[in-house]
């Protein structure tokens, strides 16, 4: 069975990305990966007890979404991820890669009309880049992308927060690979966890937003 991407500690908690049009529900992609992923290899999502991740987002701008698939079941991963696909909004397949594992990143940049984005692969971040045709087939071979100077300019914009500064300690960044609950989750969205000794009962969560310089603060009981 197909789910979607959901946690305490996700990006969507504070951010949401703007929706774009679709027609296609989680039942259509279902019915999609079926057909032109599983039948081929004589497997259904049913019968075979398949499960994946998916997300939706307007890659190339044109309004209308396309669908990521990664695809989580032994037959498809390897030790290094596992095999993904996007479809467009009519279920035909723009690109298929392997080695992939989640969090998939939704970056600011283009190439050739299209976003860019990251996904964790071969122990680091690498960057998707559309080449005019399709997005890479093995991100394991794609540039790394170093996300730590940009994590700890954040976390420095939740040490600089009034609350923080009231007592504020253990100051820690959420690991996004520990807990990869998001597809199409904002690259530049940063996430931390800290304690308080004003309500020592409480977990506080801080997302900073490295775009506009945003800082969200909640606390969990």
């Amino acid at each position: 069975m197909g789910c979607s991407p959901t946690g305490n500690l996700s990006s969507s908690d504070f951010t949401s990305l703007s929706q774009p049009v679709s027609t296609a529900n989680e039942n259509t992609i279902a019915k999609w990966i079926d057909n032109k992923i599983l039948a081929p290899e004589g497997l259904s999502l049913e019968q075979d007890n398949i499960r994946y991740l998916s997300g939706s987002t307007d890659l190339n701008k044109d309004g209308i979404a396309e669908h990521f698939v990664l695809i989580q079941n032994s037959y498809f991963c390897g030790s290094g991820g596992c095999s993904a696909v996007i479809f467009d909004n009519t279920g035909n397949i723009i690109s298929q890669m392997s080695i992939v594992k989640p969090p998939v990143l939704l970056a600011d940049s283009t190439n050739n009309g299209w976003r860019d984005f990251m996904v964790w692969s071969n122990g680091a971040f690498r960057l998707m880049k559309y080449n005019g045709s399709t997005y890479p087939t093995n991100p394991s071979l794609e540039p790394e992308v170093d996300r730590d100077a940009s994590q700890h300019a954040a976390m420095s914009k939740v040490m600089e927060t009034e609350l923080y500064q009231q007592d504020g300690y253990d100051l820690e960044p959420l690991n996004p690979i520990a807990a990869p609950s998001a597809i199409w989750a904002p690259a530049n969205v940063y996430g931390f966890s800290f304690k308080h000794y004003g309500d020592p009962q409480a977990i506080y969560h801080a997302q900073v937003d490295m775009a506009s310089g945003k800082v969200e603060i909640k606390s969990e009981h």
